[in-house]
This record gives structure tokens, C-alpha cells and sequence, in this order.
């Protein structure tokens, strides 16, 4: 178990008495009682074994919004492995020869579903400097002393299938994740510092490639275009991505939507040979059955929580978050990569010394949906893990409600709260 986890942020101050069990359940029953729209579950990670200390219709389907991507990082870490990193590839035509400084025929840029191939500007900015380096892939290129290639540069995303957008989404939605690829520099924004989006994924990841070519010494004559490297170009040169621990972090503590659907389709495309969200999310869905994780009741629609149709119950959450907590093999990276108090979503939630160092937790956001899913250790050291799902257009009270639930199990108020009965 991963009693580690959570960093504790100092003693309990001396003589002080924690909330009572009967005040935790006040918070949540004030909300609940004119609020029924919610599906709430807390366990108590005790020795022996989980126990529930508090719930209310924990196993009725509510949109999840963003603790989806929980979902979609458990299915990613468990089916791909945390160690996993995702790879471009740089091949040259089978007819490709060099004369002098000079390479003559295609370059083949080959995407592998990396969701944060990026420019080192972009990268510091937006990723904490933690993205793929794309210049990498032209090294090669420039330490064998050729200078120019004279020939096209294809760009190949079928590694993934070039849906751009999520199933069922609302069309003002585009505006919350940029279009999908199988092939994406800078998560498809237009510029190092975001901003617009490129039109065309592949075509704009080939641009990159030309622009890092040149800026290293290595001219380019010829077109741009998308197609599929043949089976015998000769690879060139290859780029690896971070740790898919690394990119899940990176998804979950600032909920990137981008990285959350591109990875879904990608635990399609390497675990059954089809690179797309249906694909992903049905395989997820079947290995966290088999785990007994989700239930008949939840939904996987995509990846990012976007779709209105998701549906997750608090129990499916829960048992969810107590697994990973049980098994540090993908568990760890799981619990790791939610944000803590202060930071990232979290970063006005959660900051007084006392709550901040004991949360994790993903939240989630859209219209009619105000939800937080995570783990907190409390101030004498019991762990819990928690899902506090409304489905209801009054969003500070739920994140209110939220707040007063966690704070509450972080200062004690559940360490001797008797387990509810079932």
C-alpha cells in the first residue's frame, strides 16, 4: 500500500480535538438533502481492508466530467505499463541516396501517438519542460554532415485514426481540446505559446520538422504531404517520449484534455491494433471489469470527461482509486500524478498548511457538473480514498461541499467513524 503517497503537512497541533464523525456527515447530508443529483462514497483504507464511513447513492451513474481521465490513466498505466514511451520515427526512402552533404528522396516523419512531441519553447512553457524534444529526431541527420535534402516530407498519423474531435460532443467543445492526431507537435496549438490551432495536424508536424531542420544547419527542397511511410524506408532516426507515468501527470494535474484523448486512442491502437476512442475506451472498460473495478452502470465514452454521456458511479471511483492504492505496479504512478493541494487544478483549493500535503485529488468540471475524486491522509495517518460526484448547476455550493468533506477527513474527523453497515 502506498502509505507514502501523500506527503503529511505537519503534526497535529497538540491537544487539539478533531471534527467528529457526526460533523462529517452533517457536510454532506446539508448538501444531499436539497441536492440529490450526487453520488458520494468515502473508504476508510484501513489494515484489514476498505470500509465505507460514508456514502449517498454511491452506485448511481452521474456525468464525471474530468475525473474521467482517473479512469483513462488507470486503463493507459495498467494496459501500456508506467515505463512505457511512445516513439517518432524519421525514415528515408528505400530509393533515398546521398551525394556529398546532399540526401536525395522522401523523409518519412512517423507518428507515434506521443501526445507531448513538442518544440523546447513550447515544452518549458506549457509542459513543464517535460514534452518530447522534437529537434532530437534531426540530430542524426546533421552529426552524419548532410546539410540539405532535396525531396518531400511525408507525414504519417496512422498510427491513430484521424478523427479530430471526441465522440459526442458538444460543438462549443472544440474550443476545449485541440484537434486529435496521431501525429502532433506543440498538442496542435498554432504557435510555441499556444493560441490558435493548426489546421491540419500531420502537414503542421512536418512545418515543425522543416523549422528544426533548418535551425540546425539542415536545408529542406521540396513538399510537404501526408501519407503512410512504406515498409521499406530505412529508419533514420527515432525519438522517445518521458515515462507514460510522466504523461499522465502532466494530463492529470492540469486536466489536459488533449493528452487524455489522444491517450485513450492509443491504448487502442497498441493494445488491439485500432487507433481510436471507441477502441481505447472499450478496452479500458473491459480490463477494469475484469479487475472488478467498474460496474454494469458506468459508461466510457472518451477520454477527457468531455462527453456528456459518460457515466461513473462514486463506488466505481473509489474502488478504483483503493486499487491503486493496494497495488503500487501502476498504482503508484496513478496517485502520484493527481494534484495536490495548491497545485495545478487544486491550486486555489486545499492551501492551508494543515490540508494542502495530505490531498490528491482530480477534479472535474462542466456545465451542470461539479465533481472531485482522489485520496487524503488525515493528521493521525488513516487514508482514504473518495469520489463526490453533483450533477447540479450550483457548482460553488458542490465545490463547497467538496472542500468541507476533504478538509474534514484530513483533520480526523472519519480516523474513528464506525463503517456504515453493507
Amino acid at each position: 500500500m502506498l502509505a507514502g503517497a501523500l506527503v503529511a503537512a505537519g503534526p497535529a497541533v497538540a491537544g487539539a480535538v478533531p471534527p467528529s464523525g457526526a460533523t462529517l456527515r452533517a457536510a454532506l447530508s446539508a448538501w444531499t438533502s436539497s441536492h440529490r443529483q450526487t453520488s458520494a462514497l468515502v473508504w476508510r483504507l484501513d489494515r484489514g481492508g476498505p470500509r465505507p464511513i460514508l456514502a449517498y447513492r454511491p452506485d448511481v451513474p452521474r456525468r464525471p466530467a474530468s475525473t474521467m481521465k482517473v479512469v483513462t490513466a488507470a486503463g493507459a498505466l495498467i494496459g501500456l505499463g508506467p515505463s512505457f514511451r511512445f516513439e517518432t520515427r524519421l525514415y528515408a526512402g528505400a530509393g533515398a541516396v546521398r551525394r556529398g552533404r546532399v540526401l536525395h528522396g522522401p523523409l518519412y516523419l512517423v507518428g507515434g501517438g506521443d501526445p507531448v512531441l513538442a518544440t523546447p519553447a513550447y515544452s518549458r512553457r506549457f509542459l513543464g519542460g517535460r514534452g518530447t524534444n522534437l529537434g532530437r529526431i534531426v540530430r542524426p541527420l546533421r552529426s552524419q554532415d548532410i546539410r540539405l535534402v532535396r525531396g518531400p516530407i511525408v507525414a504519417d498519423e496512422s498510427v491513430l485514426d484521424a478523427r479530430r474531435r471526441g465522440p459526442r460532443w458538444k460543438s462549443s467543445y472544440r474550443f476545449e481540446c485541440p484537434p486529435l492526431s496521431g501525429l502532433s507537435v506543440n498538442e496542435n496549438f498554432a504557435g510555441d505559446w499556444q493560441g490558435g490551432y493548426v489546421p491540419h495536424p500531420p502537414l503542421a508536424a512536418a512545418e515543425r520538422l522543416r523549422q528544426v531542420m533548418r535551425a540546425l544547419g539542415v536545408r529542406h527542397v521540396g513538399s510537404l504531404r501526408t501519407g503512410r511511410a512504406p515498409g521499406s524506408a530505412r529508419l533514420v532516426a527515432s525519438v522517445g517520449s518521458p515515462p507514460l507515468s510522466t504523461i499522465v501527470a502532466l494530463m492529470n494535474r492540469d486536466s489536459d484534455n488533449f493528452i487524455a484523448e489522444t491517450l485513450v486512442k492509443d491504448v487502442g491502437s497498441y493494445r488491439l491494433g485500432r487507433g481510436s476512442t471507441a477502441a481505447g475506451t472499450a478496452a479500458n472498460a473491459r480490463r477494469l471489469r475484469e479487475r472488478g473495478i467498474l460496474g454494469p452502470g458506468d459508461r466510457l465514452v472518451d477520454g477527457s470527461g468531455l462527453s456528456r454521456d459518460n457515466r461513473l458511479t462514486a463506488s466505481s471511483l473509489v474502488r478504483l482509486l483503493a486499487a491503486a492504492d493496494a497495488d503500487p505496479t501502476w498504482g503508484r504512478a496513478l496517485i502520484e500524478s493527481l494534484a495536490r493541494g495548491g497545485q495545478g487544478t487544486l491550486r486555489r483549493r486545499f492551501t492551508s498548511p494543515a490540508v494542502a500535503g495530505r490531498v490528491r485529488a482530480k477534479t472535474g468540471y462542466i456545465s451542470g457538473v461539479s465533481s472531485l475524486a482522489g485520496v487524503v491522509t488525515s493528521v493521525s495517518g488513516a487514508r482514504y480514498a473518495f469520489a463526490l460526484l453533483m450533477n447540479d448547476w450550483d457548482i460553488a455550493g458542490a465545490r463547497a461541499t467538496q472542500d468541507r468533506v476533504v478538509a474534514l477527513l484530513a483533520q480526523g474527523a472519519g480516523d474513528r467513524l464506525a463503517p456504515l453497515p453493507g
